[in-house]
């Protein structure tokens, strides 16, 4: 049976989702900060962690992903158009947002993957991506089973994310809510930000998400 453990992280209080199986297994959805906190959190409930992945690859979202690499030798999965702004301070988004001094260049085992892609870390960690690019070039959602999305900052609460920082484009975010609206059934939503959702929510009272 899955678990979600939703972990506000860093000064700007970055989601980050915590996501097991019944066997223990467990994988992080933007590890955002704050690593020594995410790392206690997995052992003190027992979790092994297989993977993490990342919605998009602002600074916010990948902050911790470095030391936690390190400590549980664990590879970090980004969409290959987003992978290029872990190693930039501009890209990232770090630089714009008054955090271009904490900014450091990731490295270790990165993984690209592209729309459409299933990842698969155990018979219940199994994501589908669905790329949903306006809040950066690469940035994705997750479909897990039939009533689970992680929508990193593409879509909030009665809100969407932010198209003005580095690589943000209007249309590919109004094409990226299209296409979320149009999903066939109502899921629960993970944001990157702030409480979570669900789709049929969004689709009655957000301005933003039609099934249109």
């Amino acid at each position: 049976m899955i678990q979600i453990q939703t972990i506000p992280v860093g000064e700007l209080e970055a989601n980050c989702h915590i996501v097991s199986d019944g066997k223990g297994n467990a994988v992080l959805v933007d590890p955002g900060a704050d690593a020594s906190e995410l790392a206690y959190t997995l052992t003190s409930l027992r979790l092994k962690p297989l993977a993490m992945l990342l919605t998009h690859s602002h600074f916010d979202h990948f902050g911790a992903a470095a030391a936690l690499m390190q400590q549980f030798s664990i590879p970090l999965y980004v969409h290959v158009l987003d992978e290029p702004a872990l190693h930039s301070v501009r890209a990232s988004g770090a630089q714009s947002c008054g955090f271009g001094d904490q900014f450091q260049d990731l490295a270790g085992d990165i993984r690209t993957f592209t729309d459409g892609e299933t990842l698969t870390f155990s018979d219940e960690l199994t994501f589908t991506v669905m790329h949903t690019p306006g809040h950066s070039p690469g940035g994705s959602c997750f479909l897990l089973g039939d009533d689970k999305l992680f929508s990193g900052d593409t879509l909030f609460r009665n809100a969407v994310g932010r198209i003005d920082l580095p690589g943000g484009n209007i249309r590919d975010m109004r094409e990226s809510l299209r296409k979320l609206g149009a999903l066939p059934s109502n899921r629960t939503v993970y944001c990157g930000h702030y409480e979570n959702t669900t789709l049929e929510h969004e689709r009655m009272f957000s301005p933003y998400l039609t099934k249109r």
